[in-house]
């Protein structure tokens, strides 16, 4: 996985290997490759999802002002 994906580059790819696993189509090995791609897949979009909320939390923060 190209760790310069973005999160919507990630989550077009991870419906892709979803169709494909939902097909049947795929024979055991590559099921499994494809479903392993789509674990690291999904971690990698949980971080930036995480990343993201942490970001949105801190900027929503009330700016604290020294007296």
């Amino acid at each position: 996985m190209n760790q310069k994906m973005s999160f919507e580059q990630a989550l077009a790819r991870l419906q892709e290997i979803t169709e494909k696993l939902e097909s049947g189509e795929e024979g055991l090995d590559a099921s499994m490759k494809l479903f392993e791609e789509g674990a690291k897949l999904t971690a990698f979009c949980r971080k930036k999802l995480d990343t993201a909320e942490q970001k949105v939390q801190v900027l929503s923060q009330p700016e604290e002002t020294e007296a």
